[in-house]
């Protein structure tokens, strides 16, 4: 039997593997994955909300769950023809960057985030939300996604000031995101959203923090455009 941990590493890397064939070479998937992606995850936010949440507050739940979700997607599918003006290619391929970009601070925030806190992590951050999450891999987490940025934004080329915005507030997004998700998990009383991907829960449980970080990343590719 495959120990949970490599069921995760494989499920994971099956997962990203996923996401990067449909932004890269075969692109015209990129939209449809990503639209599935948010149906499934608004389907799983609906069933977490209507087993904490009633009449009312229900219904104001479940529509702004739904303008947060399209938000975020929204974001996602536009960023792959996202264009400031950057000269040359990207793996050979002209488009994608600042949706790889997405991608690639989000994966490095929250991979440094469970390794440094699994390690290192002693003063709990919100244990009455997420008890697995400490200061020390939350600043692990802020300071990969930066460097990630930093990083990615130096081998494109692209604008120091799209990227700055990028490597100081996509840790902070990212984390804004998964709290929230696991706020909601909280109330429903559930450890994932679904089950979806082995080892990693459901679709809502991988694109949570995307759905804060994409529409920051577009923002800052509006920003380089404009300064363009």
């Amino acid at each position: 039997m495959i120990p949970q941990l490599g069921v995760r590493a494989i499920s994971g890397a099956a997962y990203a593997g996923l996401l990067l064939a449909a932004l890269l070479p075969v692109w015209p998937l990129w939209v449809p994955l990503v639209v599935t992606l948010g149906i499934l995850g608004y389907l799983e936010l609906t069933r977490l909300l209507r087993r904490s949440l009633h009449g009312g507050a229900l219904l104001i739940g479940l529509v702004a769950g739904g303008l947060y979700v399209a938000i975020g997607i929204a974001a996602l599918m536009n960023l792959q023809f996202a264009w400031a003006g950057e000269r040359g290619s990207l793996l050979g391929i002209t488009h994608g960057r600042w949706a790889l970009l997405a991608l690639v601070v989000t994966w490095a925030s929250d991979v440094a985030a469970y390794l440094v806190g699994s390690t290192l992590g002693r003063r709990r951050l919100a244990p009455r939300i997420s008890p697995g999450k400490t200061w020390e891999g939350t600043l692990g987490g802020f300071a990969a996604a930066a460097l990630a940025a930093a990083a990615f934004g130096s081998a494109y080329e692209m604008s120091p000031a799209g990227i700055a915005i990028v490597a100081a507030l996509s840790g902070p997004a990212a984390l804004a995101g998964d709290l929230a998700e696991s706020a909601v998990k909280r109330a429903a009383g559930v450890k994932d959203s679904g089950r979806l991907i082995p080892g990693h829960g459901g679709a809502l449980d991988r694109i949570d923090s995307l759905l804060l970080v994409a529409p920051l990343v577009y923002v800052a590719s509006l920003v380089a455009r404009g300064l363009g």
